[in-house]
C-alpha cells in the first residue's frame, strides 16, 4: 500500500473517539458516517431512530460500505486516531468494504450486564458479519454479556461487504437491533442499576451496489486545518466519477454549506461547484469514467471550536438519461482542525499592528512625559481579541507607574457580537516631581470572563511605556520610545557600524521661540551627529522621523577590528529661547569586522590518509607584533557521535607576522583559502569500527594573549567544524513495537506489518521507510510474499544494524547499540547476537525459523464456505482464523527473546497478539 495513503487515511480517523454519536431522538451531525459515508440517518435511510441509551458506546452507529470499496477499517485502541484504516489498493479511497464498529457500557457497574442482540437483513449474503473482538470470530449472537466496564471490555462486529456480478436492488439497511439490557449480581439475578431497561443503540448497515448506472464518491483526502501560522493541509479533495456510460450529459451539483456547521461557508469552500460528466467513449470523447476532483478549502472562522465536522452534499444527478437522473450520490464528511490562536490583537499610535499569542508578551514602543506635553499621543493604543469568545471577557487594566502616569481607561469590554472591533486604551503622564531621569514603567490587564480560555488559559500580554523626565528642573530632556535604549552611561544607543540610532529632545514646555541644542560626538571614528538640533513650540512635543529635535547618531563603519567602542554625544548650552545645558547621550558602535577568516578543503576519512587543509587569515589590520592561535580538537563528552572523531593536527600553533592582514577582496570565509597571507594546518581523523555514518567534529582556535592595539581586544576565532567520512557500510535502526498485533495484518500481510512499523515510530528514531523483519509462506503462493534473502527482504548485506528502542546516541547507534552485521547472503545468526532486540521474553511474528527460513506448519485447513485453503503463517499474515470454522485455528512463526543474546523459534496460533521487529531501509 501507498505510504501516503496510508497516512492520508490513518489521519482522516483520527477523530473517530470524538465523534461518537448522540443516542437521544433524532440523529445529529455528530452521526454523519465517517471519512465520506456521509449523511444524517434520517436523510440517508427516511426514519429517524428511536430513543436509546448513551450509556453504551457504539463507536459507530451508521455502516455503509461500497461493493467496490477499497477501505478495510478496524477499531483501534493502540493508535491515537481510533482507527486502523488501510486502503487495500494504495490509490484513492473509495469507500469502506469492510468496517468494524464496538460496543462497550462506559460506567462502572457490578456483576454482569446482558445485551440482547437480533440482526433484521434483506442483503442476504451480500454481507458477512462477525462478532471479531475479542476472539475467536463467530457469528453475530443473540446476547452479549460485558463483566467489566470500558472500551478495553468492548465487543466488536465486522461487516464486509460480498463483492457480486449482479445488478442488484436498492434495499433498505439491514439493522444490528440491541434490545433492552439486563444487569445481573453475581449470583445471576437481575437487579436495578445503571443500565437496567434501557435499550443500547442500533446498528444500521448499508451496501452501495457497483453494478448498472451509479455514482462513486470517493473520501476526502485528508483532516484540514484552518489557514494560520502552523496550518499544512489547508485543503483537501474527493473525487467523482460514473460507474457506467450514460446515453446524455450528467450534471452533478456540489452543496458545500448543506451543513448549518459551514453555513456562509464558514468553516470551508467547495471547487468547483458544479460536476459535469459527457458521453462517449472514455477515456476519449467522454469523461464519464474520469475522476473529476472537488477540492475543499478551510476557511479560518476565528473561533475555538476544535475540529469542525460538517457534509458536503453531493446532490442528486440530472439528466435526460432516465438511468442517470435523480441519483443521489452518498455525501461526503470534511474536518477541518481549528487553527485559531487565542490572544489579542493590538495597534499603536502609529498605525503598526500586532498579536499576542497564549503566552502572552511584552510590546514596546510607548512613551509618556512627566509634563504630560504628549498627553495619551504615544501612548495610547487599540486593543481587540484575536478568536471569539463564549461570553463577555473584560479587560481590567493597572499600572507600576506610581506618580508618572494616570490610567484613563480602567476597563474595556468585548462581547460575543464586537469581540473584533478595536476599542481604546489610554494612559497620559503625571509629574512626580523628581529628577530620576528617563525610566519604563507598565500597563498591563486582567482578562476576567466565564470564557475559560480567556480567563485563565490565555497570558495577558504586558504594555511597555517610555516615562520622559522633563519636569522639575530638566527643561530639555533627551527620550524615546520603549523598547530602545535609555542613552545612559549604562544604557547606551547602541548599533552595528554603519547602522544608526536616534533620540529627541523635548522640554518641559512651549518655548516662546525657538531653542538651538549644539552637539558634538566624543569619536567621530566611531560615530557621527548633527551639529545641532532645534527645540520649537511645534515640536517640544514631538518624536518623530523628520522632526527637527531629532537626534540621528551614525555609527560608522571602520575597517579595525575593534569590538565594541563607546562614545559620546555632548549637549552644549542650548542658546535661543531657553539657556539649559540637557544631559549627554551616550552610545556604542558595534564592530562588524571578523578577527579571524577560516576555511577548509577536503575531508578526513577513516582508515586512509585523507587530510582537511585549514586556511586561517586575520581580519584587520597589519598586527605590529606576531598574533598566535593554538589549535586543538574540541573534547566531547562520552557517548556523542562527534567524540573519538578528531585525529592529528598539523602544526599547531600557527603564527601570523607583522603585516600578514587578509589581502583586499578575500575578507571571507571563502576567499580566506585565496589569500597568499593565509596560515595553514592540516587534520587527520580517526578510525573506529563501527557504522556512524560521517560525522562532525569541531577544531578549537585559541589566540594567544598581546597587546597590539588591533587584537588585543579581539576573541578567539569560532570552532571550525570538519567531517571526518565513515568507511564502514551504512547502519540502519531496528526498533521493536511498544504494542502487540494478532496474525491479521490486513489484506496487505506483510505489508500491513510494514504500515504497522511506520506508524508506529518510538521517538527518537532515525527518520526513514520501515518494514517488519517477517516473512510469508514462500511455498505458499500466498500474495505480497516476502522471502528471506529473496523477494522484499528487508536486509542489506554488508549493512550493521544496531537497536533503536528509544532516543539518545547511547540508546541507539552503531558504536553503543549494535545488533549484528548482515552476512554476505543479508541474514544473520539470531540465536547469536550483540544484545536483545527488546525485553527478555517479548514475542514476535517473523515467519521464520531460527535460520531464517520460512516456516512450514503441519496443517493446512480448509475453511467451508468461502473455498480457500489456507496456508501456513497465518496465510501469508492475512487471516488470524478461519472464518467459517473458529475450531479450525491457524498458526504462524514467532520468536521469543530467551536471552540478552538469543532468540527461540516456535509457533504461535494466529489470533495471538505479538509484537513486531521493525528495520530501517
Amino acid at each position: 500500500m501507498n505510504s501516503t495513503k496510508q497516512r492520508l487515511a490513518s489521519s482522516l480517523s483520527l477523530f473517530l473517539v470524538s465523534l461518537l454519536v448522540s443516542c437521544s431522538g433524532a440523529a445529529t451531525a455528530g452521526d454523519n458516517l465517517l471519512f465520506g459515508i456521509s449523511e444524517r440517518f434520517e436523510r440517508t435511510f427516511g426514519n429517524p431512530t428511536s430513543t436509546c441509551s448513551s450509556d453504551v458506546t457504539i463507536t459507530t452507529k451508521l455502516v455503509s460500505l461500497s461493493e467496490d470499496g477499497d477501505v478495510n477499517s478496524t477499531f483501534s485502541t493502540v493508535n491515537e486516531n481510533g482507527l486502523d484504516d488501510v486502503d487495500t489498493d494504495g490509490g484513492t479511497s473509495w469507500g469502506y468494504r469492510s468496517f468494524q464498529t464496538c460496543i462497550y457500557p462506559n460506567a462502572p457497574f457490578s456483576g454482569s450486564l446482558e445485551i440482547p442482540v437480533s440482526v433484521t437483513s434483506s442483503y442476504g449474503t451480500r454481507i458477512i458479519s462477525l462478532k471479531t473482538f475479542p476472539a475467536p470470530d463467530v457469528a453475530i449472537p443473540t446476547k452479549l454479556t460485558f463483566t467489566g466496564n470500558g472500551v478495553t471490555q468492548r465487543q466488536c462486529f465486522t461487516f464486509t461487504v460480498v463483492q457480486d456480478t449482479d445488478r442488484s436492488a436498492k434495499v433498505d439497511p439491514m439493522t444490528v437491533a440491541l434490545g433492552t439490557m439486563v444487569q445481573k449480581n453475581g449470583s445471576g439475578e437481575e437487579v436495578s442499576g445503571t443500565y437496567t431497561g434501557k435499550d443500547a443503540c442500533d446498528i444500521s448497515v448499508a451496501v452501495d451496489d457497483d453494478e448498472g448506472p451509479g455514482v462513486r464518491v470517493s473520501n476526502i483526502s485528508r483532516v484540514m486545518e484552518e489557514p494560520g501560522p502552523s496550518a499544512t493541509a489547508t485543503s483537501g479533495t474527493f473525487q467523482v466519477k460514473l460507474r457506467t456510460a450514460p446515453t446524455a450529459n450528467v450534471t452533478i451539483p456540489i452543496n458545500e454549506v448543506y451543513d448549518s456547521v459551514n453555513a456562509s461557508n464558514r468553516e470551508g469552500t467547495a471547487n468547483p461547484k458544479t460536476l459535469t460528466f459527457t458521453t462517449g467513449a472514455c477515456p476519449g470523447t467522454g469523461n464519464w469514467c474520469t475522476p473529476q476532483d472537488v477540492t475543499i478549502t478551510s476557511v479560518d472562522d476565528l473561533e475555538i471550536d476544535g475540529i469542525k465536522v460538517y457534509t458536503v452534499e453531493v446532490s442528486n444527478t440530472s439528466s435526460s438519461d432516465a438511468d442517470y437522473n435523480g441519483i443521489k450520490p452518498r455525501n461526503v464528511v470534511v474536518y477541518n482542525r481549528d487553527q485559531s490562536v487565542p490572544g489579542y490583537a493590538y495597534q499603536r499610535f502609529d498605525a503598526t499592528t500586532g498579536t499576542t499569542g497564549a503566552s502572552g508578551g511584552t510590546i514596546n514602543r510607548f512613551a509618556t512625559d512627566e509634563s504630560n506635553r504628549f498627553g495619551t499621543k504615544y501612548s495610547q493604543f487599540q486593543i481587540k481579541l484575536r478568536t471569539k469568545p463564549t461570553n463577555t471577557v473584560t479587560l481590567n487594566f493597572s499600572s507600576n507607574c506610581g506618580d508618572k502616569c494616570n490610567i484613563l481607561t480602567p476597563t474595556l469590554s468585548f462581547t460575543t457580537s464586537d469581540w473584533n472591533v478595536y476599542q481604546t486604551f489610554q494612559v497620559e503622564g503625571k509629574s512626580d516631581s523628581a529628577n530620576t531621569g528617563n525610566a519604563d514603567y507598565t500597563v498591563s490587564f486582567v482578562a476576567s470572563s466565564s470564557d475559560a480560555t480567556y480567563n485563565t488559559t490565555v497570558a495577558e500580554p504586558t504594555f511597555s511605556v517610555r516615562s520622559c523626565d522633563n519636569d522639575g528642573t530638566n527643561l530639555l530632556q533627551p527620550c524615546n520610545f520603549s523598547g530602545s535604549s535609555f542613552g545612559t552611561v549604562s544604557n547606551r544607543l547602541s548599533a552595528v557600524e554603519g547602522g544608526s540610532t536616534n533620540i529627541w529632545m523635548i522640554s518641559q514646555t512651549a518655548p516662546s521661540s525657538d531653542i538651538t541644542i549644539g552637539l558634538t560626538s566624543s569619536d567621530t571614528t566611531e560615530g557621527t551627529v548633527p551639529g545641532s538640533v532645534t527645540v520649537s513650540s511645534s515640536n517640544y512635543n514631538f518624536m518623530e522621523s523628520g522632526g527637527a529635535n531629532q537626534i540621528v547618531l551614525t555609527h560608522v563603519d571602520d575597517i579595525l577590528v575593534d569590538l565594541t567602542q563607546n562614545w559620546t554625544v555632548t549637549t552644549a548650552l542650548s542658546t535661543g529661547g531657553l539657556s539649559y545645558n540637557p544631559i549627554d547621550v551616550y552610545a556604542a558602535t558595534t564592530d562588524d569586522e571578523k578577527s579571524f577568516y577560516i576555511s577548509h578543503v577536503g575531508n578526513t576519512r577513516e582508515g586512509t590518509s585523507n587530510t582537511a587543509t585549514v586556511s586561517v587569515c586575520l581580519g584587520g589590520n597589519n598586527p605590529t607584533q606576531p598574533v598566535v592561535l593554538n589549535i586543538s580538537c574540541k573534547s566531547y563528552s562520552a557517548g556523542t557521535a562527534s567524540a573519538g572523531e578528531c585525529g592529528t593536527i598539523t602544526s599547531s600553533p600557527i603564527t601570523f607576522p607583522v603585516n600578514s592582514e587578509v589581502e583586499p577582496g578575500n575578507a571571507s570565509d571563502s576567499g580566506c583559502a585565496s589569500s597568499a597571507k593565509k596560515q595553514t594546518f592540516t587534520v587527520v581523523g580517526l578510525d573506529d569500527t563501527y557504522s556512524d555514518g560521517n560525522q562532525s567534529f569541531d577544531i578549537q582556535l585559541s589566540m594567544v594573549a598581546n597587546t597590539d592595539t588591533n587584537y588585543q581586544n579581539a576573541t578567539s576565532p569560532s570552532d571550525h567544524s570538519i567531517t571526518n567520512e565513515d568507511d564502514e557500510p551504512a547502519g540502519k535502526a531496528i526498533f521493536v513495537t511498544t504494542s502487540s498485533y494478532n496474525g491479521e495484518m490486513t489484506a496487505q500481510g506483510v505489508f500491513g506489518a510494514d504500515d504497522t512499523c511506520n506508524n508506529n515510530k518510538p521517538g527518537g528514531v532515525p527518520a526513514g521507510t520501515y518494514k517488519a523483519l517477517i516473512v510469508s509462506d514462500s511455498a505458499g503462493g500466498v500474495t505480497n510474499d516476502r522471502v528471506p534473502n529473496g523477494t522484499n527482504w528487508v536486509l542489506t548485506a554488508g549493512y550493521h544494524y544496531y537497536r533503536c528502542n528509544s532516543s539518545g546516541y547511547t540508546n541507539c547507534s552503531d558504536e553503543h547499540t549494535s545488533l549484528f552485521v548482515a552476512n554476505g547472503s543479508a541474514g544473520f545468526d539470531p540465536t547469536s547476537i550483540s544484545r536483545s532486540f527488546s525485553t527478555v521474553g517479548d514475542q514476535y511474528w517473523t515467519g521464520m525459523t531460527t535460520s531464517l527460513t520460512a516456516a512450514t506448519q503441519g496443517l493446512t485447513p480448509a475453511c467451508t464456505g468461502d473455498g480457500l485453503t489456507y496456508r501456513h503463517n497465518c496465510n501469508g499474515f492475512t487471516y488470524q482464523n478461519c472464518p467459517s470454522t473458529p475450531s479450525s485455528y491457524m498458526y504462524g512463526q514467532t520468536w521469543t527473546m530467551a536471552s540478552n543474546t538469543s532468540v527461540t523459534s516456535q509457533e504461535s496460533i494466529c489470533s495471538a497478539t505479538k509484537k513486531l521487529i521493525c528495520v530501517q531501509q
